[in-house]
């Protein structure tokens, strides 16, 4: 008989957003600018660095932009583990918006998320990149990833996380900014070598290392790989 959705887990994914940055804070946009953390988002940077080495990928990939690589260089070295930048991990493409603040973006007439028309395709400002493109980006990074097998970590960015869940999922290009994505938070999947499924969302570093490394009973198909209660079952009648 053919197992239940996730089963059969061959790897286990953890996507995670990187630190605050000025532009967070300052409501620029800033999808390609090499924006610097702020003081919080460098103390959030240790803490997610502390959840990557508890997670113990076998590698680690990245958006080539600083506020997610060295979060993952630095996880990467005490791993003593490759770090991979890959530009399809990198964040939309705002175009003509790149540094403009939210507030004279919308004042000068701009709209953010991009129209939709009626066939539910996006029209972006001459120069930026299209959600089309993006979701194309993140099919790329998921067919990259299906063959792969054990752990692996990716530091990116918060429009390419909201895609990335339209993605597995075909969510619609007029919801998938529909979600709250935190600053070093992750979202977590498995995959069988053809299917992703979604294990945990917007997870607090604190939460990515006890789910990593703490045994837990209602992890009943154990899909973090950290003993659960189907573990501690097995033990009990081996």
């Amino acid at each position: 008989m053919a197992g239940m959705p996730g089963d059969d887990i061959r790897q286990r994914v953890l996507f995670m957003r990187h630190p605050e940055t000025v532009s967070n804070t300052q409501h620029f946009f800033s999808g390609r600018l090499d924006v610097p953390l702020t003081p919080h988002g460098e103390q959030q940077r240790m803490r997610a660095v502390e959840a990557l080495v508890a997670f113990a990928p076998e590698r680690v990939f990245c958006s080539p932009l600083s506020r997610a690589r060295v979060l993952a260089e630095e996880a990467a070295a005490r791993l003593g583990v490759p770090c991979e930048p890959l530009d399809d991990l990198i964040e939309i493409d705002f175009g003509p918006l790149e540094g403009v603040s939210v507030a004279d973006a919308m004042g000068s007439g701009a709209t953010f998320p991009w129209p939709i028309d009626d066939e539910g395709v996006s029209h972006p400002p001459a120069g930026a990149e299209s959600f089309e493109h993006v979701r194309e980006r993140c099919r790329r990074v998921l067919d990259g990833l299906r063959p792969l097998t054990g752990r692996t970590a990716c530091v990116t960015h918060g429009g390419f996380l909201r895609m990335l869940l339209a993605a597995v999922y075909d969510i619609p290009l007029t919801r998938f900014w529909d979600q709250h994505v935190l600053n070093v938070s992750s979202h977590y999947l498995t995959c069988d070598g053809r299917t992703f499924a979604l294990g945990g969302f917007n997870l607090s570093p604190e939460e990515v290392v006890a789910h990593a490394t703490t045994p837990n009973d209602y992890d009943t198909r154990d899909i973090w790989g950290a003993g659960g209660a189907s573990a501690a079952r097995r033990g009990e009648s081996a």
